[in-house]
């Protein structure tokens, strides 16, 4: 079976074309934990498989590295766009991607015939509890978290396409962030689990951001949709007063730089996407 490896900021990828279906639906999780293993399979974030699609251009299904289906990647879309064009299989620089989280409309940059970029219409942010989905009435801000001995934390939270958990810290690469994200990540506020990134405000629109996500155990070097929900939750609470809304937000993750847009109420994110290589599994 032929493999593709991609990233977007950082965030790599196993990518495997199944058009049509190569893969049995009782195989693909324990395929994905398997091929997604460092140091023992190829290793990666994650697994995307392309498949058709009967509403859109094509659908992208992204599986976590415990085998479980996430419903959308922010990161992992872009990486899909930039295969599909760049393989010939959509050769529209605007289209369409079927996920679990909805229709995506991605647009994307290329250069000497290649994608180098990609802008996501992400939608519309999700608060309300029932939506996220978190055991709350109303929204999730400013909801204080009990995570041991270290007391209480702050959190936001908002789904954009998955679950995502905000913490704004003053010194983000100086705080146990893998104790306080187990606290969270699994909390019986959240039924379905829920992703945990920590924000720091660097400059007036920039921002360094660290993400761990469900069912990845170690720290995702950017996320998509947590970039996107750190800049949903800046757009909707206080946090967001020092920033100028109108002009991109600009997220420094460890493995890149990730540009989010708020316009009339939706999230657009901006990033890059890069083939590493192929091979044959």
């Amino acid at each position: 079976m032929i493999f593709y490896k991609y990233h977007g900021a950082g965030n790599d990828f196993i990518l495997i074309d199944s058009l049509p279906d190569i893969i049995e639906e009782k195989d693909i999780g324990g395929l994905t934990r398997r091929l997604c293993k460092r140091h023992f399979g190829i290793g990666a974030d994650g697994l995307i498989l392309v498949k058709k699609s009967r509403i859109a251009d094509v659908r992208m299904r992204i599986f976590n590295p415990d085998g479980n289906e996430a419903e959308m990647c922010g990161n992992g879309i872009r990486c899909l766009a930039k295969h599909v064009y760049d393989r010939d299989i959509i050769k529209k620089t605007r289209m369409t991607v079927e996920t679990a989280a909805g229709i995506k409309k991605v647009e994307t940059t290329v250069r000497g015939g290649k994608v180098i970029y990609a802008r996501v219409d992400m939608g519309r942010p999700l608060f309300a509890g029932k939506d996220i989905p978190a055991r709350v009435s109303g929204h999730v801000m400013n909801h204080l978290i009990d995570v041991g001995e270290d007391g209480e934390v702050e959190i936001s939270a908002v789904n954009t396409g998955v679950p995502h958990a905000v913490i704004f810290v003053d010194d983000v690469e100086n705080i146990d962030v893998i104790k306080i994200w187990r606290s969270i990540r699994y909390n019986e506020l959240f039924p379905m689990g829920t992703n945990v990134n920590f924000v720091e405000r660097i400059d007036r629109n920039v921002f360094k951001i660290r993400t761990y996500e469900r069912g990845v155990e170690d720290e995702t070097l950017a996320c998509g949709t947590g970039i996107c929900a750190a800049g949903a939750v800046l757009s909707a609470s206080e946090k967001g007063e020092k920033a100028c809304l109108k002009d991109p937000l600009e997220f420094r993750a460890k493995g890149g730089v990730v540009f989010v847009e708020l316009r009339d109420g939706r999230i657009y994110m901006n990033g890059p996407a890069e083939f590493v290589f192929e091979g044959v599994v």
